[in-house]
C-alpha cells in the first residue's frame, strides 16, 4: 500500500466541566465528546521526507500544523522513511470543533496502516498528549469520557438517536481569553454525570438536564451573538444547546430534523454557517 485516503471528523463537547488550573498551566477538565459527521479529507503518501500540503491558505504546512507535527513525533518514535500529507479542510478553523486535533490522530492513524507501525495503548495516548488535548479523544471509539488536561480517556457507549444543528459564526472565540476569564471558584457545582460505560437513552436525556459548558459565560460576555444563536436552536425545538469547547460554534440536539424545515438566514445572518450533523462512532485504532 502506497497511499491512503482518510477521513477526520469533528467532534462537540456535549459538556464540559472545568476543575481547575494545573500548576503546569493546563486546566484540568472533565467533558463528554461525541464525533460528529463533518470532516477534513486527508490523503497520506508514501514519500522520503515528511511534508504538507493544504488547501486553505490561512493554516500553516510547517510543524506548526498539529497533521505534521504529528507525523514528526511519530517519526522520532519510531522510523519510517517520510510521508507525503494532503489536507482538504471542511471543518471550520478555530471554532471548538477539534479539526486540527482530528487532522494530527488520523495522521497518525494513517501513517500506522501505510507503514505497519505498532503501538500499545499508553504510547498512542502518550504521542497524542504531547500533540494536543484534544487529539487523544479521536483515538477512541467516538464517544468518550475526557479528564485530566485531555489525556485520560474512558470510551462510552451513549444514544446516538438524536440530530445536530451546528452553527458557526463569522466572529472567533479565543481560548486562552476564555480560560483565562473563567472564574473556577465561582463555577456552579457540577457533579460528574456519565461514568457508567454504556448510558441508556432514558438517562442520557434527563442527564441533559446537568449538562453545560463553563467556558461558554466567559465567551459569551465577550461574544453575546452567541447567546442569540442559541436561542434561535432553542426556539426551533431543541432538546439541548450549548456551545462545544471555548467556541465559537453553537449546537442543538434534535430527536429528529428534517432539513426543509429549516431557514435560519433571516435570523442568524448570512456570514454564520450552518450544519446538519449525526454522531458518529470512529474505527479502532
Amino acid at each position: 500500500m502506497d497511499k491512503i485516503s482518510l477521513k477526520a471528523p469533528a467532534k462537540i463537547n456535549l459538556y464540559l466541566k472545568v476543575i481547575r488550573k494545573r500548576e503546569d498551566g493546563y486546566h484540568e477538565i472533565e467533558s463528554l465528546m461525541q464525533a460528529i459527521d463533518l470532516y477534513d479529507d486527508i490523503g497520506i503518501e508514501r514519500s522520503d521526507l515528511l511534508e504538507l500540503e493544504c488547501d486553505d491558505p490561512s493554516l500553516p504546512a510547517d510543524e506548526t500544523n498539529l497533521a505534521l507535527k504529528a507525523a514528526v513525533l511519530l517519526q522520532q518514535r519510531v522510523y519510517f522513511p517520510g510521508a507525503k500529507i494532503i489536507l482538504k479542510k471542511g471543518i471550520p478553523i478555530g471554532s471548538g470543533l477539534g479539526g486540527g486535533s482530528s487532522d494530527a490522530a488520523f495522521v497518525i492513524r494513517g501513517i500506522s496502516r501505510l507503514y505497519n507501525i505498532e503501538l500499545s495503548l499508553e504510547e498512542k495516548i502518550d504521542l497524542a498528549s504531547e500533540i494536543g488535548s484534544d487529539v487523544p479523544f479521536f483515538l477512541s471509539n467516538g464517544q468518550a469520557m475526557v479528564s485530566g488536561r485531555g489525556e485520560r480517556i474512558n470510551s462510552v457507549r451513549a444514544p446516538m438517536d438524536y440530530r445536530i444543528i451546528l452553527i458557526v459564526p463569522s466572529v472567533r472565540s479565543s481560548t486562552s481569553r476564555a480560560y483565562g476569564k473563567l472564574k473556577i471558584n465561582l463555577t456552579k457545582e457540577f457533579e460528574p454525570v456519565l461514568l457508567k460505560r454504556r448510558i441508556e437513552s432514558s438517562s442520557f436525556y434527563r442527564l441533559m438536564e446537568s449538562f453545560g459548558n463553563d467556558l461558554e459565560e466567559a465567551v459569551l460576555s465577550d461574544l453575546p451573538e452567541l447567546g442569540k444563536l442559541k436561542e434561535v436552536l432553542i426556539r426551533s425545538g431543541c432538546i439541548y444547546s450549548c456551545m462545544t469547547g471555548s467556541g465559537s460554534a453553537v449546537f442543538g440536539l434534535f430527536r429528529s430534523i428534517k432539513t426543509g424545515d429549516f431557514s435560519f438566514e433571516e435570523e442568524i445572518g448570512q456570514n454564520n454557517q450552518v450544519y446538519f450533523c449525526r454522531p458518529i462512532l470512529l474505527p479502532p485504532f
